[in-house]
């Protein structure tokens, strides 16, 4: 069953894609987290950045700091679709360590490349109206990095087709992401998108269903035809769905409670949904 598309919904932002070749980044142990790849100070970033050589995370710099060149950085991040955040320096010193010459700039590399979020919209697609059509993960600010390897490793175990992850206010593809993913980050494309209701209307547009999830849902989980081409949309942990993202979503759907806690785990919401979709899916076949 397709949805009518909408009128007056935006189109798709410009490609972003990505060389292959990649440099070793420097490797720096933060006094308060793991050995995590950065870079640091204003050249090794703006060369990574022209060259687009390696999958950034994000750059933080330095409020107040006013090198010109630090503008330039703050450019081609743009450009190349990198998040560039403000940090205080010390919050840059605690990240570099204390007696690091970065200049108020250090770039935090991801451990695998990201997708382009137009590059995954297409292939879920082309997968509308086929006999396998798109199911996967569309998440509004996890920030839990063994919720977000986790939900990996269940959407590649469920046969799903990737997820999407906001640019801000989330966690991305880190050391941690990865060790909880247990090897799923090899098999399942992952989009960081710019704003997550406007990637539900693209997704609209392309008569792909977006499934939201909300405890005061009037439908239960199990009465939605997950046969559909279907974009399960989940809220980061505690806040939930922001109040726009839930307004944009198609349909919300609820999983009953019956004990005390008002809420499950974000990762066992994805798990069972993903697994509903994939057991009617296997019985309509």
């Amino acid at each position: 069953m397709s949805r009518p598309r909408r009128e007056n919904e935006p189109g798709r932002p410009p490609f972003n894609g990505r060389p292959e070749s990649r440099p070793e980044p420097r490797q720096v142990d933060a006094p308060d987290g793991p050995a995590l790849a950065k870079l640091f100070g204003i050249s090794p970033v703006l060369e990574a950045l022209q060259t687009r050589a390696v999958a950034f995370e994000h750059i933080a710099i330095a409020e107040g700091a006013r090198h010109h060149r630090l503008h330039e950085i703050s450019e081609a991040a743009r450009n190349a679709g990198v998040p560039v955040r403000k940090l205080p320096r010390q919050a840059i010193d605690r990240i570099t360590g204390p007696n690091a010459n970065h200049q108020g700039v250090v770039a935090i590399i991801a451990v695998a490349r990201y997708t382009d979020v137009d590059e995954l919209l297409e292939r879920w697609a082309k997968r509308v109206g086929t006999d396998e059509p798109p199911l996967g993960l569309v998440l509004d600010g996890v920030e839990d990095p063994h919720n977000l390897g986790a939900l990996m490793r269940t959407v590649e175990c469920a046969g799903g087709h990737g997820i999407f992850i906001p640019e801000r206010r989330a966690v991305g593809l880190t050391e941690t992401v990865a060790k909880a993913a247990a090897g799923a980050m090899e098999y399942v494309p992952v989009a960081r998108a710019t704003n997550i209701s406007r990637l539900l209307a693209q997704l609209k547009l392309v008569d792909i269903w977006t499934v939201g999830t909300a405890a005061g849902a009037a439908m239960d989980y199990t009465d939605w035809d997950w046969t559909r081409p279907t974009a399960i949309v989940l809220g980061g942990e505690g806040a939930g769905l922001h109040r726009l993202v839930k307004e944009n979503c198609d349909v919300l759907v609820r999983i009953p409670l019956r004990g005390h806690i008002e809420s499950l785990n974000v990762s066992v919401t994805g798990g069972i949904l993903l697994y509903e979709a994939l057991r009617q899916r296997r019985s309509r076949q």
